[in-house]
């Protein structure tokens, strides 16, 4: 999962409005301490701000940014030029970001609670800004006026100017005023709401106890990891390093739905509400710009273009997974009615019976694969393979300026002509507060400034993997390898492309296309020669992993298919359901879509899954399908370029080229057009589920 942090001519002279965004920048930074009036090795972003200074930042980004809008607006519209119109809010864009970026990023990852509290507060207000600026009709109507004089500009410029265009009228810049202040109000109550729910879901910190016995068949190391309360009891908190490890492995039934409801009802009470508020506003919103819905709103600037379109994507998917998945759940049921009786098969009871069911098909224990994967290892062979495959080098930056001492900074260089293309920070393991799934975050865009020169691309990948200790190295799943390389294939997206309008940076192409990089990525993590640059046993990491694990792991990936691709479709619907009403009751919806989805397995009651679906407040919102519709793309590139050598580099150069390197600067379809060579089929896609 990535996460959106709110959002050919010649080389054009930067004068006005524009010039003076860069100025106060570096004012801005100056302010602070540990800032300095030059950016540290071009890195825009502050990582040291206490609450005051975020908020005290937060302000004055907002006042520099209403300056910019002023004098574009004052602009006469018999004067408008790209100079004097467009290049200050494109300059305006990339200056920002990063300066942002230092008041929202801490809310993920600070220590401090009252860092991340006044990191919320700083969102809200710069949301509401965002939001107010978007709305003026002033820097709208200047903005048009350039859009209509039809001036020659190149691809990139022209389409930056069709962008600006199009937002402001999605937004209702063309409606009257009364209605404009209406849509700003709505909008402005949604992103406020939107963030108090991932808040909640970040300050989430529930903790169960369990005895030894009710936690049987967990392995002996995890449970020795685990706090122990006054009582003797083991702690357990609902975050992904306890949560998974105990699903997967747990004999006991009652314990795994304890934990399971547990989880499905993360923020309940506080969420809901919020959540079926949002999407009433949102449907409010999209019928006063004169769309059906947010779906179709939402959908428009997609590859998908409408929710109909979606819709019989997702449809047609479930109806070919449908026989596979009954026949899966049949083997299932028969494995539970077989160990514990026969109790109501359930959606805790699923990762434990999948999991057994592939280590006696695949006489293999996955959990003991984890030897293989300490996390050094398989760092340092990820590296490599990214290094090697899309032909840069990375170097580690010591003694960082980052937010936590645990946190690792690279730079990266093109290794052929050694130019500095970015950098990026990895900070993998769990703290309270700190952001509890996995994710990347751009923290700077890159972009040509408005002095000719490179502003370099800045991201961070953020997970919570389990932390090292000094008797016990951190052992990767080999499910965790796969979201490590996954995400690290955001952050190369990000690193990798080359816009000149921080606009079109690698990770803002459209939503139904993002993942398709990244999953296509996750190959590497099922085939040998790759797997073996990525693994090493913990006790002698000369000895990779062994061919027979790697074969076992690779027909694994197909096992289960169905079941798992329903989970993935239950989702994806839901999220289109509660987007195409005009008002929700999403434990209602959720309690029939359950099981018409995974093939007759019930909801637990009290539960609701929606109250911490981040990606619906997260800007993921009607485009959850994106995942799957992603894999139809992300298949058909591997199996036409990289199947038959996933360790080429002249096709991974290429790779880099023509998916990496244009970022948004072109439509998805095209990019895959021009790197397959032809139009995408299913074909690879669906082979992959197991139906073909």
């Amino acid at each position: 999962m990535k996460v959106k942090m709110r959002q050919k001519r010649g080389m054009v002279a930067i004068a006005g409005a524009a010039a003076g965004v860069a100025v106060l920048a570096k004012l801005l930074l100056g302010h602070f301490k540990g800032g300095s009036n030059e950016p540290i090795d071009g890195i825009q972003v502050r990582f040291n701000y206490s609450a005051s200074e975020i908020l005290k930042q937060a302000d004055e980004v907002i006042g520099m940014s209403k300056k910019v809008y002023d004098q574009v607006a004052a602009v006469p519209i018999d004067e408008v030029s790209y100079e004097s119109v467009i290049a200050p809010l494109a300059n305006l864009e990339a200056v920002e970001f990063p300066l942002v970026q230092s008041c929202v990023f801490p809310g993920l990852v600070a220590v401090s609670k009252d860092v991340r509290d006044a990191s919320a507060e700083a969102e809200i207000r710069i949301d509401a800004h965002n939001v107010k600026s978007s709305m003026r009709e002033d820097v709208y109507r200047v903005v048009k006026a350039f859009a209509e004089k039809d001036e020659p500009l190149g691809t990139e410029a022209q389409r930056y100017v069709d962008r600006l265009v199009r937002d402001f009228e999605r937004l209702g810049l063309n409606l009257n005023k009364e209605t404009r202040s209406e849509l700003e109000f709505l909008n402005t109550q949604i992103g406020e709401l939107c963030i108090v729910f991932q808040q909640n879901v970040n300050e989430e910190n529930q903790l169960l106890y369990f005895n030894e016995n009710e936690l049987a068949g967990v392995p002996t190391d995890f449970l020795k990891d685990l706090k122990r309360s006054k009582d003797g009891k083991l702690e357990v908190s609902l975050k992904y390093h306890h949560y998974f490890p105990i699903m997967e492995r747990c004999k006991v039934g009652s314990t795994r739905r304890t934990l399971g409801i547990a989880y499905d009802q993360r923020c309940i009470r506080e969420n809901v509400p919020i959540l079926e508020k949002v999407l009433s506003l949102r449907h409010t919103v999209a019928q006063i710009l004169g769309y059906e819905n947010h779906a179709e709103y939402a959908t428009a600037l997609r590859m998908a273009k409408s929710p109909e379109k979606v819709k019989d994507f997702l449809e047609s998917v479930s109806t070919r997974m449908s026989g596979v998945a009954r026949k899966e759940l049949k083997r299932l049921r028969a494995m539970k009615s077989e160990e514990e009786g026969n109790d109501v098969f359930s959606m805790y009871d699923l990762r434990y019976y999948i999991n057994k069911a592939e280590e006696a098909e695949f006489k293999v224990d996955f959990e003991q694969i984890k030897q293989y994967f300490p996390i050094e290892v398989v760092t340092q062979g990820l590296l490599k393979i990214y290094q090697d495959l899309l032909g840069l080098r990375f170097k580690e930056v010591h003694r960082p300026q980052v937010w936590h001492q645990e946190v690792q900074q690279f730079a990266v260089f093109d290794a052929e002509t050694g130019e500095r293309m970015g950098f990026f920070y990895l900070d993998l393991f769990p703290r309270n507060g700190k952001y509890a799934h996995t994710c990347v975050c751009s923290l700077q865009t890159g972009c040509v400034q408005g002095d000719g020169s490179r502003q370099l691309p800045v991201a961070a990948m953020l997970a919570n993997f389990t932390k090292p200790t000094r008797e016990k190295p951190s052992l990767l799943s080999h499910a965790e390898v796969v979201t490590y390389f996954h995400e690290f294939g955001h952050v190369m997206h990000h690193i990798c492309s080359r816009p000149s309008f921080a606009r079109f940076s690698g990770l803002r192409v459209e939503d139904d296309f993002v993942e398709a990089p990244s999953q296509m990525l996750e190959n590497w993590c099922f085939e040998s020669s790759s797997l073996k640059l990525m693994s090493g046993y913990y006790k002698d990491t000369r000895q990779p992993i062994p061919n027979d694990i790697c074969q076992a792991l690779m027909r694994k990936r197909r096992s289960y298919a169905g079941i798992l691709t329903k989970r993935q479709l239950l989702f994806g619907l839901f999220d289109q359901l509660v987007h195409t009403s005009p008002k929700v009751d999403t434990t209602s919806l959720l309690k029939k879509l359950h099981p018409e989805v995974m093939e007759g397995i019930q909801m637990a009651d009290g539960t609701n899954f929606g109250a911490s679906f981040s990606h619906i407040v997260g800007g993921f919102d009607a485009a959850y399908y994106g995942y799957l519709w992603s894999e139809v793309f992300s298949a058909d590139m591997f199996a036409s370029k990289f199947k038959w050598n996933v360790l080429s580099r002249a096709t991974g150069r290429e790779y880099r080229e023509k998916v990496l390197r244009p970022g948004a600067c072109k439509d998805g379809l095209d990019i895959l057009e021009e790197f397959l060579g032809r139009e995408p089929t299913e074909e690879a896609f669906l082979r992959s589920k197991g139906v073909l």
